[in-house]
C-alpha cells in the first residue's frame, strides 16, 4: 500500500497525461478563499505533505484549513492541530470516496457548499487557498453535464453534451499548464460544480454509451468543440467573438431554437450611458444627433461583429461585455431616455447550441445527427486511436 502510494505521488507531482484519464481541475477558482472546512462524508482519505505522510481523515471527521501570517496552511483535524504545510494532498481510499468543501472567501463570504470525488491539492498562491481535483476524465464529465446541462434532460442529449466535453477537456489540457493544472471549473473552460450525485441515470448512461468518443475533423485533427446555451437562430462565427478565425464554423440557421426558453430577451440601457461608453472607448461623435441617431436605431437582422458599421471599429462583444448582456445577436430603438435592446439567443453562439440540441431530441433525432448538424465536418473517433494535436 505505502509503495502504489509513493509511484501515486511521483506521478501526481510528475508528467501529466489526458490518456492516463486523469485531469487536474481547480475548483472555486473564482474566489479568494481565505479558510476552509473540509468534511469526510464518505469513505476515508490519506493527508500527505511533500515529506510524506501526515495522518488518516476518515468519514465524519472535519479538517479545518486556513493561512497563517506566513502563507502557510494551518492544518487541524477535529481540533486537534497537524502541522503547517506549502502543500497538502489528500488521497481516496478508494473511488466511491467524497468530500464536502465549505470555503469562506478573503472577504468573509460564505460560499455554498460543495461536494467532490477524486484527489486534491491545497495550496497557498497569491495569499489565497486553492484547491485543485485530480479526478477521471468520465467522472469529471458527470459533474460537467450536471452543471452544465442539469439532470432534466434526455440521455440522447447527454451523450452529444458528453462528447463534445470530452473533446474539448482534451483540446484544452494545457489550457492552464501554467498556473499548475489543466481547466478551471468556470465558463472559461467547462463548469463543474461538484461531484454527480445520482439524480438521472440518464445523465450517467449518456456518458457510458459514449465512452471515449470524440469528435475529429477529416484527418484526425481533433475537432475544436464550443457550447453555449442559445445561438439565436443563427450561430456565429469565431472571430467575431474571439480574434481568429477557425473554418469549421461558418454560421449557418437554427431553427430548433428560435421558440425555446432562452430564444429571446430584452434590456434597457439609459442612453447617457450607452453614448459615454461609445465616445470614451472609441472616439465616436456624439454631438451630433445623426450619429446618435445610428446609436440608437441599429438593426442586426443576421448575425454581425461590429456595431452600427465595422468602419468605426465598435465590436458587439465589447458592448456584451460592458452591459452585460445575453449576447452579442441584438437590435436597438429609443424609448424616452433609454434605449431598448431587443436580444436573441445565450452565450456566444458558436458550436453546440443546447436548446436547440435538446429541441433536435425532442423531434426524434440522435446524437450522431446533432452532432453532424452543428459540427460541420467532424466525425467520432476513440481516444485510443490516432488522433493528431490530441
Amino acid at each position: 500500500m505505502i509503495y502504489l502510494r509513493l509511484l501515486f505521488l511521483v506521478f501526481f507531482f510528475g508528467a501529466y497525461s489526458l490518456n492516463a484519464q486523469n485531469l487536474r481541475v481547480n475548483v472555486f477558482s473564482q474566489t479568494k478563499i481565505g479558510s476552509l472546512k473540509v468534511d469526510a462524508l464518505n469513505g476515508s482519505y490519506q493527508l500527505h505533505s511533500r515529506n510524506g505522510y501526515i495522518a488518516d481523515f476518515t468519514e465524519g471527521q472535519s479538517l479545518s484549513i486556513y493561512l497563517n501570517s506566513s502563507g502557510k496552511i494551518h492544518l487541524s483535524r477535529n481540533g486537534e492541530f497537524l502541522g503547517l504545510y506549502d502543500t497538502l494532498l489528500m488521497l481516496q481510499s478508494s473511488h466511491l470516496d467524497y468530500l464536502n468543501f465549505k470555503p469562506r472567501s478573503k472577504s468573509s463570504l460564505k460560499l455554498k457548499a460543495r461536494q467532490y470525488e477524486g484527489d486534491f491539492e491545497i495550496s497557498s498562491i497569491r495569499n489565497s487557498i486553492a484547491i485543485v481535483n485530480i479526478i477521471f476524465t468520465e467522472s469529471y464529465l458527470k459533474g460537467v453535464l450536471a452543471s452544465e446541462a442539469g439532470i432534466r434532460c434526455a440521455k440522447e442529449y447527454y451523450k452529444v453534451q458528453a462528447i463534445i466535453s470530452r473533446t474539448f477537456a482534451g483540446n484544452n489540457k494545457f489550457k492552464h499548464s501554467e498556473e499548475g493544472f489543466n481547466l478551471c471549473d468556470a465558463v472559461h473552460c467547462q463548469a463543474y460544480f461538484g461531484r454527480y450525485q445520482g439524480e438521472s441515470l440518464d445523465l450517467t448512461s449518456g456518458i457510458k454509451e459514449t465512452y471515449g468518443q470524440v469528435l475529429v475533423d477529416s484527418n484526425q485533427n481533433s475537432f475544436p468543440t464550443f457550447f453555449s446555451a442559445n445561438c439565436g437562430g443563427q450561430s456565429a462565427e469565431t472571430d467575431q467573438v474571439w480574434n481568429h478565425l477557425l473554418p469549421n464554423y461558418l454560421s449557418h440557421n437554427d431553427t430548433f431554437c428560435i421558440h425555446t426558453r432562452q430564444a429571446n430577451w430584452e434590456k434597457y440601457i439609459p442612453k447617457k450611458e450607452l453614448l459615454n461608453f461609445i465616445s470614451k472607448n472609441y472616439f465616436f461623435d456624439v454631438s451630433k444627433k445623426k450619429y446618435r441617431d445610428l446609436v440608437f436605431n441599429f438593426t442586426q437582422e443576421g448575425r454581425k461583429t461590429f456595431f452600427i458599421h465595422p468602419s468605426y471599429g465598435i465590436p458587439l462583444r465589447d458592448l456584451r461585455s460592458a452591459f452585460k448582456l445575453r449576447s452579442t445577436y441584438f437590435s436597438c430603438e429609443p424609448v424616452g431616455d433609454k434605449v431598448l435592446l431587443r436580444g436573441r439567443g445565450f452565450g456566444h453562439g458558436i458550436g453546440l447550441c443546447q436548446e436547440g440540441a435538446m429541441e433536435m431530441v425532442r423531434l426524434g433525432f440522435d446524437y450522431k445527427a446533432i452532432l453532424a448538424f452543428y459540427f460541420r465536418g467532424s466525425k467520432l473517433s476513440l481516444i485510443g486511436t490516432q488522433i493528431n494535436h490530441w
